[in-house]
């Protein structure tokens, strides 16, 4: 059960509102949350969101009985424990409950004592229950066998919220939880809690903990972000080495989970391989009886497409390849069909070949976390080092120092820091100081420094000012007084309880895209079948949407449409996963207001860095909900032109907006098509992007893309061409009365711009360089013809661009 999951949360499946009742009323006593379905149907939608540590079904439940129920929830991999109680009680109806994938079976009537040993039991045996039974803050202990709570052996009173909210944050002591999150821990569904109550919930354990002796503050507040357990009191050296195992183990959890979950993707997928490579035998047989009809073509494709993808997500690179050309054989038909059987039997042989190798190790993509933050100090004070080492340790940061006379020598790193603390020598900075600063500006120009000086003189805070994301502090500053001022930078980062919600209807690609994301601290919400999207949708409220594009029933440019077409969710980042990247898919994928396309096979770190990417910028245009914020504007006549200017604009890049590119180009193409002028258009995307953020961090990616903006401005002519943030890491150009000619003129200058810059990918190798990948395209512009043509076209152009290697071009006419 991953760490995002409630283990309180309980999910009662029952259809007799007096039994339901008093079983909610028997766990409830028990500290447990329990959301309630009085049918199948429900229950199924519920139990698909993955957040309950048990499900408890009865078997005569309406609409969907609970033996179908829990049958359907196994086949989609659910783990969640499920334990039937029910009156049948017979031995036949015993076997066949286990054998639909019950973990246990209970005959009504059962003592509640009874049940809740045996939910225990279940979360045992899931790992919900930590190694030590006894959870401690200093000498605040927690133990969940007894449901008590006790500060130097003197029993707590609490409230069963103030209870649970206490063992939330005692069970997860490094976790940030928002005011939402603890909602969805603490809250059962049919409840309409505000974030007030979650205020008042806080307060209102503070002051118990706090009449019972505590004089520190056990909960702690992140500003903008939520709560988590403070740093526990320092105390004997043997509770000191107890809370550091703790905390060390709950680090090593999500990674650990992630990797287990990948594996078992893994291993779902090679065990699928024998009946998707029968589906291609069964083709091979028609193919040679000329007995290939349209739906077995369509068949076949469809399996190869889906080969492609998932082998070479599980390193299998060249069987993902030959898939690949599979797939092409059909959807092309080029060949005449002696040659189409030919050329069919000798990839199918060739790609069983490839399937029975072992897959690449060194292309599997194994889920990593998001490493413990770097603090690099520069300091000669040994003392003051020491102590900071030791609270660093325990606040979870690594430390190192590094002498001052090392760094003006020579300094050479691994790994770029998170944070780097510089304390002035003297009375007043020097000039080989102020070097220093300006050196680590340019080594690292995203990172935060904190100056640490002794006296405070204005000429300094001037010098200090001049640079980007520099803090000045004065001394005496204590060791947990700087680590503060720290976690206060370093939170501004966390993308804090972010929501994914993925739609796919392959069982393998959905565990494969949970065990990439979920060890990041995302939650993830999987949805198999896309007829349960919408509800799925309201309830989860993400924020950011992966869509398939290929599936049944409605597939994932329905949903597109579907999610732009609603006021409350315009401005949702929406990823189409696929490893459809023909012209006819991105058009029809960007025309529905897919912002970005993540092609098959998966590769995890770019897939984290774009979802993480969007989740923070979405969040700081709008310092957090975006959307509501936006919507709850009252704007004054007068500031209307100005705002409407500012929103025209990316936040980050000062270029236009996405939004205003598709306002702008339909603009200039009605005007156009009544001149009969040409148009010209490039789409530009940042080669290697996520290597680049991954080495120097987010802020370091933001400044990059901040100064190609730039470079890419210089190359057109701001009266009458447009420059706009496409994407992620792409930017589009606009340029009217322009033909292909003059279109190439512009990548040349934009192509040495970016060369100029002279950003290194990788601080340890200057070779590297940051490039761009460009797709262009021109036409005449005429009321028959589509400009979201046009975008598809200047995209998969770009994608050309990329499969060379990058930095080039590639010109598509339209």
């Amino acid at each position: 059960m991953s760490e995002g999951h409630s283990f309180m949360k309980i999910l009662l499946i029952e259809d007799d509102p007096s039994i339901a009742q008093f079983l909610s009323n028997a766990l409830t006593a028990y500290r447990y949350t329990v959301d309630t379905a009085a049918d199948g149907q429900l229950g199924l939608e519920l139990a698909t969101q993955g957040e309950y540590g048990a499900i408890l079904l009865d078997l005569m439940v309406p609409k969907i009985d609970g033996l179908s129920l829990c049958r359907h929830l196994r086949r989609q991999g659910c783990q969640t424990p499920i334990l039937m109680l029910t009156a049948k009680d017979s031995d036949e109806d015993i076997v066949t409950g286990l054998d639909a994938g019950a973990d246990v079976y209970v005959t009504k009537p059962c003592e509640p004592s009874q049940l809740i040993a045996r939910i225990r039991a279940l979360l045992r045996r899931q790992g919900s229950a930590v190694s030590s039974p006894v959870l401690k803050w200093g000498a605040l202990c927690l133990d969940p066998g007894l449901i008590q709570v006790t500060y130097q052996q003197q029993i707590i009173t609490l409230s069963p919220k103030e209870y649970s909210l206490l063992e939330l944050f005692l069970r997860h002591p490094q976790r940030i939880f928002s005011r939402s999150a603890i909602i969805d821990h603490l809250w059962s569904i049919d409840e309409s809690p505000t974030d007030a109550a979650v205020t008042n919930l806080i307060k209102d354990l503070r002051r118990r903990l706090k009449s019972a002796g505590i004089t520190e503050d056990v909960i702690e507040t992140v500003y903008r972000l939520g709560y988590r357990l403070r740093v526990p009191p320092q105390t004997d050296k043997k509770h000191n080495e107890e809370q550091l195992d703790w905390t060390k183990q709950q680090e090593s959890y999500l990674k650990q989970e992630g990797i287990v979950l990948f594996d078992e993707a893994l291993q779902d997928f090679q065990a699928s391989l024998e009946k998707r490579l029968e589906v291609l035998d069964r083709a091979k047989s028609l193919l040679q009886l000329n007995h290939l009809d349209s739906s077995e073509i369509e068949r076949v494709t469809e399996e190869a497409h889906r080969l492609a993808g998932g082998l070479g997500t599980f390193g299998y690179i060249r069987g993902s390849e030959l898939a690949r050309s599979l797939e092409h054989l059909f959807v092309e038909r080029l060949l005449p069909k002696e040659e189409l059987y030919t050329k069919f039997c000798q990839l199918l042989e060739e790609l069983k070949q490839e399937i029975a190798k072992q897959p690449t190790p060194s292309t599997i993509t194994t889920p990593q976390t998001a490493s413990t933050p770097l603090v690099v100090v520069i300091d000669d004070d040994s003392s003051f080092t020491e102590a900071l080492q030791q609270a660093a340790t325990k606040r979870g940061f690594r430390l190192e120092v590094a002498p001052s006379r090392v760094i003006d020598c020579h300094w050479n790193v691994t790994e770029a820091p998170s944070v780097i603390v510089l304390s002035l020598y003297g009375t007043s900075m020097q000039a080989n100081e102020l070097s220093l600063v300006q050196n680590l500006k340019v080594q690292f120009p995203a990172i935060p420094v904190l100056i640490l000086a002794k006296q405070d003189r204005l000429d300094e805070r001037v010098a200090i000012a001049r640079f980007r994301n520099v803090r000045y502090l004065l001394k005496p500053v204590t060791a947990q007084e700087l680590l503060e001022t720290i976690a206060t930078v370093l939170s501004r980062n966390i993308v804090a309880d972010a929501k994914v919600m993925v739609v796919d209807d392959d069982p393998v690609m959905l565990k494969t895209l949970t065990s990439l994301l979920q060890p990041c601290g995302l939650q993830v919400t999987t949805v198999p079948h896309p007829e349960m999207f919408w509800h799925i949708l309201k309830f989860t409220e993400p924020d950011v949407l992966l869509l398939d594009l290929k599936m049944p029933t409605f597939d994932g440019i329905d949903l597109c449409r579907v999610v732009r077409q609603d006021s409350a969710y315009a401005d949702l980042p929406i990823v189409v996963v696929t490893a459809h990247t023909d012209i006819d898919s991105i058009q029809q994928a960007l025309a529905a207001g897919a912002d970005d396309f993540l092609c098959k096979p998966i590769v995890g770190s770019d897939l984290v860095s774009r979802v993480i990417n969007r989740i923070e910028r979405s969040r700081s245009f709008g310092g957090g909900n975006s959307r509501s914020q936006q919507q709850q504007l009252k704007i004054l006549p007068e500031e209307s032109q100005a705002w409407q200017s500012e929103i025209n604009k990316d936040g980050l890049t000062k270029v236009a907006s996405g939004q205003y590119f598709h306002e702008f180009l339909a603009q200039v193409w009605q005007h156009l098509s009544g001149e009969q002028a040409p148009l010209s258009l490039i789409i530009c995307d940042v080669d290697n992007f996520t290597f680049y953020n991954d080495s120097h961090g987010y802020q370091a990616g933001n400044f990059c893309l901040q100064q190609i903006a730039n470079a890419i401005r210089e190359c057109i002519n701001p009266t009458s061409d447009l420059l706009a943030r496409y994407g992620e890491d792409k930017f589009a150009v606009v340029l009217p009365n322009s033909n292909p000619n003059a279109a190439l003129q512009v990548v040349e200058q934009i192509q040495f711009k970016i060369a100029n810059l002279q950003i290194s990918q990788n601080s340890s190798d200057k070779t590297r360089q940051i490039s761009l990948s460009l797709g262009i395209t021109s036409t005449v512009p005429t009321t028959e013809k589509s400009l979201q043509n046009a975008i598809a076209i200047a995209t998969q152009a770009l994608y050309a661009a990329k499969a060379r290697g990058g930095n080039t071009y590639c010109l598509y006419p339209s």
